[in-house]
């Protein structure tokens, strides 16, 4: 080998070594926003991103690279939403190769012309669910246009989807298309879907006018008016009817008004609660007044502190009513989602009166927007409350439950949760930040607070900890239990409580052929039991 080869292989190998190295650590621009632990949520973070990929993406051989619902009424089936969320962290987790697979995942599986549709279920098929939702949208757009910042930076390289062209390009079709299609209308209302609601009704939890200002800046249409869209936005939230308290419905009119139909996914007390939609505009507004100083939102969020701070601060994050009386009630600790579980069987209850990562990371970003350096670190310390730090664990939430409302892993979403509680600590730690800002105008970065929440914290590792981890199979589905587990009893219960299985083996290979619709798996052992739906078609 020559000495100039040999110089060439030493570079390549060093340059491998450094890229394994830092593959996928949280993107790190500096900048000086309000932070609180930040070096200990930045790490957690790379370990919950990686939980999301091993969870919701690679266990599923359709429609591979979509980001799927294990815990959905059709378990494993994936909505535009989770595409949106899934580029926004692997944009933050600094996570070039599953961004892009995600997006050609949504290009090839959800676009539709102009726009993504919203659903589509686990063998593939939408099931007449077409359509878009404006959320996912936004969120896909904003992901593309700082993608685009970081190859422009060389910090990412040169991409191109092979059906929809490089970053910058889709982000403007994207933007062309929610003007044309009326995902905003012609007053300026961002409405839920492709010419749906607006006028009629609104989800204020889709409001994001940090994105619609980068947006403005990116757009190469002129007539695209987005400081209408901004100025609607919060035109809207004011008239909310819990707007002295920081609380939004899911759902509402844009006058104010309670919307009286029966729509949307979480469309719960006919939408007369500040529930799991409306609880995003706590971080999507904070994200406007951390980035851009925005005094409306400001002043949104310094209500919505000082209501909960009124019913305990951290402690309290959950979700509440608004109507009459009720208003800054908790949600009825009587209320189950029955959507998603057996009735007959309460160990697979979920309740909506929720005190979870969930809630707490909700919660916490009004705090980094307004709130002082107690209420920082309060927040903070009661999200570590739900991470199993001991455990080195790749999630939010508790592997057995503490709350007496079952918050654990059993019983949580294992995707929605896990995002929101993502969007909290990334927004404490300073990793959710303006690329397009702080790479154009470069900062020393500000470390914020320090606390530790972690110090003297310690939590026994439950031995029923783990998952059933689930792989799509082209005849079936096999689920594994967790490694340590032996003489695994297999239960499995068609959804009218009926036992149609019975077996003891270390997985189970469930076949398409004999079983169809969604079933209740258990697992038992002497460590404990797990459970998990599955669907199969």
């Amino acid at each position: 080998m020559t000495h100039k080869k040999s110089i060439s292989l030493l570079i390549s190998i060093v340059g491998v070594l450094l890229f394994t190295a830092n593959a996928f650590a949280v993107l790190e621009i500096p900048n000086t926003q309000p932070k609180v632990s930040a070096t200990q949520w930045n790490a957690i973070l790379d370990k919950a991103w990686d939980g999301i990929k091993e969870r919701n993406i690679k266990p599923y051989s359709t429609d591979s690279g979509l980001v799927h619902r294990p815990k959905s009424e059709t378990p494993g089936d994936a909505v535009s939403e989770g595409v949106g969320y899934g580029m926004i962290v692997a944009l933050f987790s600094d996570d070039q190769t599953t961004f892009n697979t995600i997006w050609e995942a949504g290009n090839t599986y959800l676009w539709n012309n102009c726009y993504y549709d919203w659903y589509i279920g686990p063998t593939g098929s939408k099931n007449g669910n077409s359509g878009a939702a404006s959320d996912a949208e936004e969120d896909i757009a904003l992901a593309l246009i700082f993608a685009d910042k970081l190859v422009s930076e060389k910090r990412w390289i040169d991409y191109s989807s092979s059906s929809r062209g490089s970053y910058a390009t889709h982000a403007q079709k994207i933007l062309d298309c929610m003007w044309s299609t009326k995902q905003i209308t012609d007053t300026g209302i961002l409405a839920p879907g492709a010419d749906w609601g607006g006028s009629y009704f609104v989800n204020p939890g889709y409001f994001s006018p940090a994105w619609y200002r980068i947006f403005k800046d990116f757009d190469s249409n002129s007539n695209h008016n987005w400081d209408n869209v901004i100025n609607q936005s919060y035109t809207i939230i004011e008239k909310s009817p819990g707007y002295a308290e920081g609380l939004i419905p899911d759902w509402m009119v844009p006058n104010g008004n309670y919307y009286s139909g029966s729509l949307g996914y979480n469309a719960y007390l006919s939408g007369h609660a500040f529930f799991k939609d409306a609880i995003r505009t706590l971080w999507r507004i904070a994200i406007d007044a951390i980035w851009f100083d925005e005094t409306r939102a400001k002043a949104y969020l310094t209500n919505a502190l000082a209501f909960i701070n009124s019913k305990g601060g951290a402690e309290a994050a959950n979700f509440y009513q608004i109507e009459g009386d009720n208003l800054g009630l908790l949600v009825p600790e009587e209320d189950k989602w029955f959507e998603f579980n057996d009735k007959k069987d309460s160990s697979t209850w979920r309740y909506r009166r929720e005190h979870s990562h969930l809630s707490i990371g909700m919660w916490a970003t009004a705090a980094m927007a307004v709130g002082t350096d107690e209420d920082k670190i309060a927040f903070s310390k009661e999200l570590s409350k739900y991470y199993e730090y001991d455990a080195h664990a790749n999630f939010f939430g508790l592997i057995t439950d503490t709350t007496g409302m079952l918050e654990d892993t059993l019983h949580n979403e294992m995707y929605f949760d896990q995002f929101l509680a993502w969007f909290g600590a990334s927004l404490m730690s300073g990793v959710f930040n303006n690329v397009i800002e702080n790479l154009d105008n470069p900062k020393t970065n500000e470390a914020g607070i320090t606390y530790d929440p972690f110090v003297g914290f310690s939590r026994p590792v439950a031995p029923k900890s783990g998952f059933l981890t689930l792989q799509y199979q082209n005849e079936g589905i096999l689920l594994s239990a967790p490694a340590a587990w032996q003489e695994v009893q297999w239960k499995v219960y068609n959804l009218q409580g009926s036992l149609v299985q019975q077996i003891q083996r270390k997985s189970l290979q469930l076949s398409n052929q004999k079983f169809n619709g969604v079933l209740l798996v258990k697992a038992e052992s002497k460590y404990g039991t797990l459970s998990k739906k599955v669907f199969l078609r």
